[in-house]
């Protein structure tokens, strides 16, 4: 029996093994190492964020805020310190695997640390994005209760939350991923929304609609503590929300009531009165009565 072939074949896997047992000593060496340089760099940015109080300042600017909005709950100097600290020792890692002849290995830390700059530009244009929402949101709501739109924070959210929709958008194609499907339904989407919001102003909700715009004509003119008499019924404002006012008054048995009146009926009625007491009454009643006060003026002269 030829034992040589088999004597051949574990005298080349120990020579493959003593080769291998430097470069495999180099690769921790500059692991080590790697880890040790990179630790010491993390430390250096945590003392100098403290120094110059980043936190703080993030703080301020609002970033803070917006990075809890997503979720992110850490320090914005940390998750710096963090990201700075796996980068380098991903670099490390790269060239240690190379050198001990793991080049699969090494090509998959390669293609991490290109794709790295590209996670942090997505991160970055999210985290500004929500803040310029949360900015437009909040702007949309103030304008809202300044001008007396009952649904102004609604709509302050739906703006925001599309602003957002839009940014996460723009950040995963920032990532190097294909966004055509996603951006195409996004737009059929909102396309498809304002289509039906349209739709049921249009059709569906046209008496609600002139109610609600009349409410902004009706706060205008008449505020919560007035009286005010419109046809048969006679009242103080209690408050006027939405697509109705709502009036306290009292019924045939003299207990406290209320009643709700669309905006639309106090302004297509002819309001009359002082401060402080102002009767409104149908404008055909109106017309009818100025009309009797001319005739009863013309006819005095003639009778005198």
């Amino acid at each position: 029996m030829n034992l040589q072939p088999v004597l051949n074949s574990l005298i080349q896997i120990g020579t493959q093994i003593l080769d291998f047992i430097p470069h495999l000593i180099n690769g921790l060496i500059i692991l080590i190492v790697g880890y040790l340089i990179s630790a010491l760099i993390r430390w250096l940015l945590r003392f100098i964020f403290r120094r110059v109080r980043l936190d703080q300042l993030m703080d301020r600017v609002g970033v803070t805020n917006a990075m809890g909005g997503l979720g992110i709950h850490a320090s914005i100097s940390e998750i710096l310190a963090q990201i700075v600290f796996f980068f380098l020792l991903l670099s490390f890692a790269t060239s240690a695997f190379s050198l001990m002849g793991l080049t699969t290995v090494s090509n998959l830390l390669q293609s991490i640390l290109q794709f790295i700059p590209k996670a942090i530009s997505a991160a970055i244009l999210v985290i500004l994005g929500s803040m310029l929402a949360r900015f437009l949101g909040d702007t949309i709501t103030a304008v809202a209760d300044n001008v007396n739109i009952t649904y102004g924070k609604a709509l302050g959210k739906i703006i925001e939350y599309a602003i957002v929709a839009f940014i996460i958008v723009l950040a995963v194609s920032t990532l190097g991923i294909d966004t055509t499907i996603l951006t195409t339904s996004f737009t059929i989407i909102v396309a498809a929304a304002g289509l039906a919001i349209a739709l049921t102003f249009a059709f569906g909700s046209r008496d609600s609609a002139r109610n609600v715009i009349a409410g902004h004509y009706v706060r205008q003119n008449f505020r919560p503590g007035q009286r005010i008499t419109l046809g048969g019924y006679s009242g103080t404002v209690r408050s006027t929300a939405g697509a109705y006012t709502v009036l306290d008054m009292n019924n045939v048995n003299g207990e406290n009531s209320t009643i709700s009146l669309p905006n639309t009926m106090l302004i297509e009625n002819v309001v009359m009165g002082q401060e402080g007491n102002v009767s409104a009454q149908p404008a055909s009643e109106m017309t009818q009565t100025e009309n009797t006060e001319s005739l009863e003026g013309q006819e005095g002269p003639e009778n005198e």
